[in-house]
């Protein structure tokens, strides 16, 4: 479950000890868009703690009033070439939105794209890093 607000943008590279177990599939480097906030760089440990990870309430940019906590993703099915992206939103660990995205796996474009461009780009590094994480697990056997 990765923080509403954050903008992920590239691979973080640091002491993960699961990091494919990462809400996002791996750790990630970003900006904050919170209100007030938009483009603040959090640094590692924030990054680790709450950007990540969701439920930040100790994160001084996260807006009192806010619709979400966190927002969760999963594979849902794939079929003919189309792969059903599932997300959640959160709030106080309850259900607060939900949907369903579309991703097509041979132009690599997106069918059915999410409205907020945080959770869509979020939605996008999720895909990227299961993509490659197929793509090992199909190297190893």
């Amino acid at each position: 479950m990765a923080c509403p607000y954050f903008m992920p943008e590239r691979r973080l590279q640091s002491d993960w000890p699961f990091p494919r177990r990462l809400p996002l599939g791996a750790g990630w480097a970003g900006t904050c868009s919170a209100p007030g906030h938009e483009g603040v760089q959090p640094g590692e440990e924030e990054l680790k703690s709450g950007c990540n990870m969701g439920y930040a309430k100790a994160c001084k940019r996260l807006p009192a009033e806010r619709s979400a906590d966190a927002v969760r993703f999963a594979l849902g099915e794939e079929r003919e070439g189309i792969l059903h992206v599932l997300f959640v939103c959160e709030r106080e660990h309850l259900p607060a939105g939900h949907g369903e995205l579309l991703y097509e796996k041979a132009s690599k474009q997106w069918l059915r794209r999410h409205d907020n461009p945080c959770v869509q780009r979020m939605a996008e590094c999720y895909v990227q890093a299961q993509m490659e994480r197929r793509a090992d697990l199909k190297l190893e056997t």
